[in-house]
């Protein structure tokens, strides 16, 4: 199942909860501006990406640069949109609008470790 949440300034400590415990979970945060109108795009695909079949389960974290500008210091994000996808420690970023659109059209694992 996929789930996608918004956090928001007074989800501080979960997003916290999450940065602390990156090397034990599995999750992608989705950092966004709500005056980019790439970012608005990206959000407006998430109810059909949610409704999409998935053999996982997949949770989103939406990361606004108003509600939690300092969260965006956490990976070094820069721009926005933007896509950290976390795996028990291992963490890919996306910055590039291409590949942040084709993550929410079609979906693939982060490559293992050789």
């Amino acid at each position: 199942m996929r789930t996608v949440t918004k956090l928001t300034s007074s989800d501080e400590k979960e997003l916290n909860y999450l940065l602390k415990n990156k090397k034990k979970r599995a999750f992608t945060l989705l950092y966004y501006s709500e005056w980019c109108d790439r970012s608005t795009r990206i959000i407006g695909m998430l109810d059909a990406w949610k409704d999409q079949e998935s053999t996982k389960d997949e949770d989103v974290y939406l990361i606004s640069s108003w509600e939690l500008p300092h969260a965006f210091a956490a990976f070094a994000i820069t721009s926005a949109p933007s896509i950290v996808k976390v795996n028990r420690g291992r963490v890919a970023v996306m910055v590039e609008y291409p590949k942040v659109h084709s993550y929410f059209t079609a979906t693939s694992p982060l490559p293992s470790k050789g």
